[in-house]
């Protein structure tokens, strides 16, 4: 056991005088990945030009260690694992908003039982699309929705939100320009879903390479606290 500590501390100092190099295995989801990591992985290749980066951006959910990736970013609940290590880089709060034509048109729920009577976009698939889960003055329930696009993809939903087709339940990093600009607006502002978080998984093992360690590094400096995206109501 000693000379296992002796080696890895060694392994440890070694990695902290080289320069990182090799390949970087990195899985996010889709959205994010396109809108808040992409240029997070740029902005560390130019500070790291001899690591190469495998990038792979999927909405399903995988294995990081049956899959081979060195990194996960992971946006749900919070993970427990054995045999991965899940750092929590912050919160990925979610809001209820509408385009202002729509709710000009059809007007704003006041309590979420009128969500059965509005047209309401829901990520996920058609059998889990007919209640959201919601906290607020009067305790938290599952509300039956009008249901009238399903979709596992938040960029899309968002999209139907911008042409005024009804109210979308969405993250801030999706929907964040589009509240601070005004293309869309929240309601029932007093009412939360779930809380989930942006979290970054990988393996469980005593030595992290230097790539991965300085790639989560940079992924807290930059998601860390409360992130850009977030910034208006």
């Amino acid at each position: 056991r000693i000379l296992e500590e002796l080696d890895e501390a060694v392994a440890s100092v070694t990695e902290l005088q080289e320069k990182p190099t090799g390949t970087l295995r990195v899985n996010a989801p889709m959205s994010f990945g396109t809108r808040h990591l992409a240029p997070v992985i740029g902005a560390f290749m130019a500070r790291y030009p001899e690591v190469r980066v495998e990038l792979l951006l999927n909405d399903r959910f995988v294995d990081p260690i049956e899959e081979g990736y060195d990194l996960t970013l992971r946006i749900g609940e919070p993970v427990s694992s054995t045999s991965l290590v899940a750092r929590e880089i912050g919160p990925a709060r979610r809001v209820l908003c509408a385009s202002p034509a729509y709710l000009d048109e059809v007007g704003e729920p006041s309590h979420p039982r009128e969500l059965r009577r509005h047209r309401c976009l829901h990520y996920g698939y058609q059998e889990s699309g007919s209640h959201w889960r919601l906290a607020g003055p009067g305790g938290e329930g599952s509300w039956a929705i009008g249901c009238v696009m399903w979709s596992n993809n938040g960029d899309s939903l968002k999209a139907a939100a911008l042409a005024g087709q009804g109210l979308c339940l969405l993250p801030t990093f999706i929907v964040g320009d589009a509240l601070q600009d005004g293309q869309l607006r929240t309601v029932l502002c007093d009412w939360s879903p779930p809380e989930i978080v942006l979290s970054v998984l990988y393996p469980r093992r005593r030595h992290l390479s230097a790539k991965t360690r300085l790639l989560v590094e940079l992924l807290e400096e930059t998601f860390g606290g409360r992130p850009y995206w977030d910034l208006v109501e």
